[in-house]
């Protein structure tokens, strides 16, 4: 009996991550304009850009990133998934500005603030951060209509 009962809970503890990653945020559902981003550099250097001229528009399972540039638009998208409460993975899978790290993962954790949104790269002790990618950014965002 003590066999079995241990049995059903390894089973239920590697199969409750699977199925809390499926679930994604209804909070995080919607447009973010980024009224703050931050880039820090590996040199302890940071760049921040406070100009507004990035969207974040979240899906069931994927996000699209549309900045506003000099140049013209770049769009860059990802796959992505809640690992736990408040973290979620992303996978970009196309860039119009970094094709180098399309394929990179990150991980993030989010929180809300009244009716913001801030994000910031989460220690990458898990996933490598790509070496292209600054080691951490942190993102304040608020909820702007969809295009």
């Amino acid at each position: 009996m003590k066999c079995f009962a241990r049995s059903c809970i390894l089973f239920v503890s590697l199969i409750a991550p699977l199925t809390y990653a499926a679930a994604p945020d209804p909070a995080l559902l919607g447009c973010w304009r980024a009224v703050k981003i931050v880039l820090y550099g590996a040199d302890g250097s940071t760049a921040e850009d406070n100009s507004g001229r990035c969207v974040l528009q979240f899906k069931d399972d994927q996000f699209d990133s549309t900045c506003t540039t000099t140049g013209g638009t770049a769009t860059t998208s990802y796959q992505y998934q809640i690992v736990r409460p408040h973290f979620y993975v992303a996978k970009m899978t196309s860039s119009t500005f970094r094709t180098d790290l399309i394929g990179s993962t990150r991980e993030y954790e989010y929180r809300m603030e009244g009716d913001g949104l801030v994000t910031s790269t989460a220690s990458q002790a898990k996933l490598p951060a790509p070496a292209a990618a600054a080691p951490r950014v942190e993102t304040k965002a608020t909820k702007t209509p969809c295009p």
